[in-house]
Order: C-alpha cells, then sequence, then structure tokens
C-alpha cells in the first residue's frame, strides 16, 4: 500500500489567457482598473517553522521580531492561483531534468532488460574542459578472498557478518574498499579466465583467480558494498566480487547530455537531502585533478548512451520532466492569469513585466510561544520514484519516464492534517540526514497587507479566490518547512473587502468563458479537498513509506501507485460553490464559442503578420544582397538591373555614380579601339602598291565619314582631312 504526506492536483489540459494581458501597463491605468490594499491575518493552527536566512535553525527574524517574509505569503498564493486559474506549468516552476532509476525490483522489468544489454568498464578522464572514456571492454571479476591473497590483505573480512554496518554510509562507499586495500589503483596478476560453474550455460560473466604468473594483468576496480557478505552459498548472498578492467582498446567522446544526465543521476553538488552521492564526491576530486575516473557504461556504435560508477549504475530515462506535460502548457507565447498579476522575466528573450502585486512582510504580533529545537527527516521520494510522480492506470503495467507517452501526477501539494497535530519522523540512526528546527507554536498570530495596483475587477477575484479557496469554509493553506510532518497550518482573515462575492463572481465569470465546468473541474475538488481537514486512514494516511515497501510497491501482487486524494480512503470529496446560476453558465459556454472564433481570428492573423514579417525581412534581405554584389561588381549590366529593379533603394546614388564612371571608361576603349583601327588602317594604305592609293584612301574616307565610331574623334578627323588632301595631289 502506497502513502504519502503529498499529493498532486492533476495537470489542466487546458490553459486560460486573460484576453487584457497584452494591454497591461504601469503607466496607462485600465479604465476600469483599481488599486487597493487588504490585510491579512494569518493564525497558525499547528506549529510553523519558516528558516531564518542566517541561523538556519531559527525562525525568522530581525532584531528579535518573528516574521514570515513577503516572498513565502507570495510564493504560497501564487501557487494556488496558477492551479485555480489554469495557468501554465512554466519551465521556471519545475526542473526539467532527466531522472535516473536503479530499480532491482524484478528480473524483467525494464530497468534490468536494459541493463542485461552489454555493459563495459571505462576509465573517465577530462580533456580540454571535455570528458573523454578510454575503452577497456568487457570487465572480469575477482572474488574478495583472491584480493587477499593478491595484495595480502584481509579485504574478505570486512564485509561478511557482522564485521560490517549496512548503516555506516562510510563503510558502503567504495572510498572505503580502496582504504582497506591501501591507496591508488592496484595492479593484479590472474589466471586464465573462466565461467561460472553453477549456472555456466546462462551466466556470460568472466571470472577470474590471482595468478604468480604474469601472463594477464588488470586493474581491480572497487564499487559500493550495498549489504553484507553471508557466503551461505544461496543467491542474495551479498556481494562478493569486484572488478577488473584490462588495457583500453581505444576513446569515445562523452556528448555533454550523457555527462549532465550522469552528474544529476549522483546529485552533484547537491547539499540537501539526497545530498551528493559519496562515490561520486570521492572520484570527482580526482577527475578534477586530472586523474582518471573507472565508470562502467552502454555504447551504440562509437556513441556513449550512458554510464555510472557501478556495474548496476542509475539508468537515466529516456524522458525528461516536461515530455510528461500537456503540450498545451508550452503551445502559446501568451501570459497566463498568474503571469498577467505577478509579472514575469523572460531570460532569453529579454522581456520582463513587473507584478502588479505586493505582499508586505507578516509581522507576529501575539501568542508567540517559541518551542524546543526539533530534529526531522525531511527528505522526499524522488520523481524518478514512478509509481508516485506518474500518473498510473488500474489493471496496466506501470507507466514510466521510459514510456513514449505519460503524464506527470501533477502539481504537487501538501493536505492539511487534521487538528493542530504534527508527526514524527523514523530515527534512523544517521545524524547526518535529519534537519533540527525551532518552530513557533500554533495560535500564533501574524499580520500583513496585499497591496494591488490597476487589476481588473476579475484579477481582484483571482487573488481573492486563491486567498479563501473560492470562499469555501473551513479551508486552510500551510506555509514553510515540514509541511509533510503536519506544521505550518494556517488560516487567513482578509479586512478591507467589501462584497467579495461580486470579485469571485467576476473571476468565475472570466474562467468559465474558456473553461466552461471550472468550479466542477476535478482540479479544483482535489485542491480544495486536500485544504480541508479529512480523516486520514489506510491508503490515505499522510505517512511516509519505509525504505523497504518503495520496491514492495513495485512487485508481484503489491503493485500500487499513489491514486488521487478524493479517491483514498475516508476522503470526503470537497468542490467550491459556484456563484452562477444555470442560465449565467449556459450563456457563457456560448460566449465561449465567440472567443474561440475570436482567438482563431487572432491565431490567423499572428500567422498572417508572421508570414508577412518573414517576407518583408527575406525581400529585404535579398535586396541589400543584390545591393553588395552590384556594388562589388564592374559588370554595368548587373548595376543597371539592379538600379531599374529597386529604383527607390536609399543607396542607389553610389551605384549609379559607379554606372556613370564604367560607361565613361566604356566610351573612352572604344574611341581608343576605333582610333588605333583607323590608324592600322592608314597605315596599310601607305603600305600598299601606290597605284591603289587614291582608292584606298576614298575608301578609308567612306567608312569613317559613315560610322558614328569616329563621332567625337579628333584623331580620326584629322586622318580624313589628310586623306582628302592626298587624294587632290594625285592625279
Amino acid at each position: 500500500m502506497i502513502t504519502a504526506p503529498y499529493n498532486f492536483v492533476p495537470l489542466n489540459k487546458e490553459v486560460f489567457y486573460p484576453t487584457w494581458s497584452e494591454q497591461v501597463s504601469h503607466d496607462i491605468p485600465f479604465e476600469d482598473g483599481e488599486s487597493g490594499e487588504i490585510g491579512i491575518t494569518i493564525t497558525a493552527k499547528s506549529p510553523i517553522f519558516i528558516r531564518d536566512h542566517e541561523n538556519k535553525e531559527e525562525f525568522c527574524q530581525h532584531n528579535g521580531q518573528y516574521y514570515i517574509p513577503s516572498t513565502s505569503v507570495k510564493g504560497m498564493v501564487r501557487n494556488v492561483l496558477e492551479i485555480m486559474s489554469f495557468s501554465k506549468m512554466r519551465d521556471e516552476i519545475f526542473d526539467d531534468n532527466t531522472y535516473a532509476v536503479r530499480d532491482l525490483s524484478k528480473a524483467d522489468n525494464f530497468y534490468m532488460s536494459e541493463m542485461k544489454k552489454p555493459t563495459f568498464g571505462g576509465w573517465l578522464k577530462k580533456v580540454n574542459n571535455n570528458y573523454i572514456i578510454e575503452d577497456c571492454g568487457e570487465v572480469g571479476r575477482i572474488r574478495h578472498e583472491e584480493i587477499d591473497k593478491a595484495l595480502n590483505v584481509k579485504f574478505a573480512q570486512y564485509f561478511k557478518g557482522n564485521n560490517f554496518d549496512a548503516k555506516n554510509q562510510k563503510q558502503k562507499s567504495s572510498e572505503y574498499k580502496y582504504n582497506k586495500i591501501g591507496a591508488g589503483l592496484k595492479a593484479i596478476t590472474l589466471s586464465e579466465p573462466f565461467k561460472s560453474k553453477t549456472n555456466a550455460k546462462y551466466d556470460n560473466r568472466v571470472f577470474y583467480n590471482y595468478s604468480k604468473d604474469d601472463k594477464n594483468k588488470a586493474i581491480l576496480v572497487l564499487t559500493g558494498q550495498p549489504t553484507p557478505r553471508k557466503d551461505t552459498g544461496k543467491m542474495g548472498d551479498g556481494k562478493g566480487y569486484e572488478f577488473l578492467f584490462f588495457d583500453a582498446k581505444g576513446e569515445l567522446p562523452v556528448s555533454k547530455e550523457a555527462m549532465e544526465n550522469f552528474k544529476f543521476a549522483y546529485f552533484d553538488k547537491r547539499t540537501t537531502e539526497p545530498k551528493e552521492s559519496p562515490d561520486w564526491t570521492y572520484w570527482k576530486k580526482k577527475l578534477e585533478n586530472g586523474e582518471k575516473v573507472p565508470v562502467f557504461f552502454q555504447k551504440d556504435g562509437a556513441t556513449i548512451k550512458h554510464f555510472g560508477l557501478s556495474y548496476l549504475y542509475k539508468l537515466p530515462y529516456s524522458h525528461s520532466i516536461k515530455d510528461g506535460i500537456p503540450k498545451a502548457h508550452f503551445e502559446s507565447e501568451d501570459l497566463d492569469l498568474a503571469q498577467t498579476i505577478f509579472g514575469y522575466i523572460n531570460k532569453e528573450k529579454k522581456e520582463a513585466l513587473k507584478g502588479r502585486v505586493q505582499f508586505s512582510h507578516f509581522k507576529a504580533i501575539s501568542n508567540i510561544t517559541p518551542m524546543n529545537p526539533r530534529k526531522e527527516i525531511l527528505g522526499t521520494p524522488r520523481a524518478s520514484y514512478y509509481p508516485i510522480y506518474v500518473q498510473q492506470t488500474d489493471g496496466k503495467l506501470f507507466t514510466t519516464f521510459m514510456d513514449s507517452y505519460f503524464e506527470i501526477a501533477g502539481r504537487k501539494r501538501y493536505p492539511i492534517h487534521n487538528s493542530n497535530q504534527t508527526t514524527k519522523t523514523t530515527i534512523t540512526g544517521n545524524d547526518n540526514v535529519g534537519t533540527t528546527f525551532k518552530p513557533l507554536k500554533d495560535e500564533v498570530v501574524f499580520k500583513g497587507k496585499l497591496r494591488y495596483h490597476n487589476l481588473q475587477k476579475a484579477e481582484i477575484g483571482a487573488l481573492l479566490s486563491a486567498l479563501t479557496f473560492h470562499n469555501t469554509t473551513k479551508t486552510f493553506h500551510n506555509i514553510g518547512m515540514a509541511k509533510s510532518l503536519g506544521y505550518g497550518k494556517i488560516e487567513l482573515k482578509l479586512d478591507g473587502v467589501k462584497d467579495i462575492n461580486s470579485y469571485l463572481k467576476e473571476f468565475e465569470t472570466t474562467l468559465t468563458e474558456q473553461i466552461p465546468n471550472w468550479a466542477s473541474s476535478e482540479h479544483l475538488k482535489e485542491l480544495v479537498s486536500m485544504a480541508t481537514e479529512q480523516k486520514n486512514d489506510g491508503n490515505s494516511k499522510l505517512k511516509y513509506l519505509e525504505l523497504p515497501e518503495f520496491a514492495k510497491n513495485k512487485t508481484g501482487n503489491e503493485q500500487d501507485y499513489l491514486r488521487n486524494y478524493t479517491a483514498l480512503d475516508n476522503i470526503k470529496s470537497v468542490t467550491v460553490k459556484s456563484l452562477l446560476s444555470d442560465e449565467e453558465r449556459k450563456s457563457l459556454i456560448s460566449r465561449k464559442e465567440e472567443i474561440a472564433k475570436e482567438r482563431e481570428e487572432k491565431a490567423r492573423q499572428e500567422i498572417q503578420a508572421k508570414k508577412e514579417k518573414e517576407e518583408l525581412e527575406a525581400k529585404i534581405k535579398k535586396e541589400n544582397d543584390d545591393f553588395e554584389k552590384a556594388l562589388s561588381s564592374n559588370d554595368i549590366h548587373i548595376i543597371k538591373n539592379f538600379i531599374v529593379k529597386y529604383p527607390e533603394n536609399e543607396k542607389i546614388n553610389e551605384l549609379q555614380a559607379i554606372q556613370n564612371t564604367l560607361e565613361e571608361a566604356q566610351k573612352q576603349n572604344k574611341f581608343a579601339k576605333v582610333n588605333q583601327e583607323a590608324q592600322d588602317k592608314w597605315d596599310n594604305i601607305h603600305n600598299a602598291d601606290k597605284k591603289f592609293l587614291k582608292s584606298a584612301l576614298q575608301n578609308f574616307i567612306k567608312t569613317y565619314e559613315n560610322s558614328k565610331k569616329n563621332e567625337g574623334s579628333e584623331f580620326i578627323l584629322n586622318l580624313l582631312k589628310q586623306a582628302q588632301a592626298e587624294i587632290k595631289t594625285i592625279k
């Protein structure tokens, strides 16, 4: 049976986009915009703890004044408003990570099926800020007792029976093992390889013993020890072998994606639970110092698919968190209601909108009673645990992040605990995993204000709806640390709001125009049901699973998953009370169709505008390219064609000047050519027989008098005069 102190509001398939979002301005107010402030009194209905930014164990305070920071209240309200307004699951509110899994619960599950594929050993190293793996091929195995023989140590005894403490994280690490054999990596001389003597038909692993003969040599690679070695001769006796890496056969590049997935799987640089893997901490220092790190990997040709620090390492899923979010959340760049009210920042596009809502700090004013320090384990399962974090269906195999289609469970919420009681976590004996904090006792009262500027009536209604769960009685928010244990349950009372229902109705009307079933939607039902006190028992008990239960819930007849909150034992479904009549709702449904047409027309216009913009940009680019081509060309035809094609171009004078220069040069070339031609003919005439001189001179005159080529040529005119003069002298 799966239980959890949290649950999920399923993600909305539709996103509400306010029609006025593009008109929001801090300089030009809406004609019907409203500004004002709302007084808010917060009363803690269970012990409460908000961490101080300097002393992490103390309640947030300044000069002895306890307070709840404005950002904490703003985040709490915005989270509820995003759900109630069907807003987007924005990139900045979830980590789009590719999680990794190590699932040994079944021999035929997706993890074991993948890890049965060929897995190799190699050395990871850093080269000029890139990573490569030296491929050592198939690994060998050697028993702990053989290591003792090879290195003359008592390695095997440390991992048997009572000598090994499985609760001691240091003893489970590879670093602990390396310390037992002495500093540095060790080479071992080996016997000939052999296969399993008990299961040779199905066991393809290759084993070695120690041998003084140095024909076979390999580097001993040690990995973590999850459990003690029992040596009963049965399956599940615990790890009793280590690995052997042989000479490298080549190098394989490690992609940025593969490296990031590897680091994320081992909680790189993580300081909260679960913290960075001790094995990765140990090897990372060596890697950054230029040393090689032993890893195990699978490959596709010459490409590293994934790798890890143990033979059965954490396997990256095929898909990330974002792949499990409905596409509607990313299809439009329009602002949703939460962005419109609270503002947004788009770092990629360098766009931003300042919010029109501000919260003050909420100072503690009465019933202030600090409590004794508490130490609790506040860790939580990672999203890789698919029976909880991925939507499942009864009677079907588990859906995981490996599947081509899946949906994440939704937006995470901590259901309200009944009464003012808090629960305690199980003591593990590991002092490093507990968090110490000093809460304030329940019934402490805080006061503060919400100020708003230039909001539409529907936007004020959205804020009031988020603060009061649409004015639903006996509902509570929760805030601060340890919500999973019942801390931070708070009741809100508002001052300075007249006729709250008129604002709520305006908000509901606006939402219902686009989402007809808004008030009765499962999203609101799950949200509000979690905000009310329930009789949590059976599978609705608000408690973390014990470690053995995580694997148990994924195997055999025990297969189970976390259901929606209202589907759990003893949970009473709570819905918001609609402020609309049936006729008003029908009218809004009709209006939805009109809005859909308006949005369709808007989308069509945006597509057309985008097309026209792209065409204009392409036209401008073509004109600029043609200009550069003409500018760098000495071909007068190219220049003339540009001038004819783009007569309005602002730089056309540059080309016309070049055209004039080229035409003048052409003219001069033509004159020079004609002059040279005339000179050649003149010389030929006088080199010919004298008896043909007169007729030759007459032909010369006829040729150049009737030709326009000699226009403006003083040189040819002079030759013509000489020819006429010479004819007169010939008898």
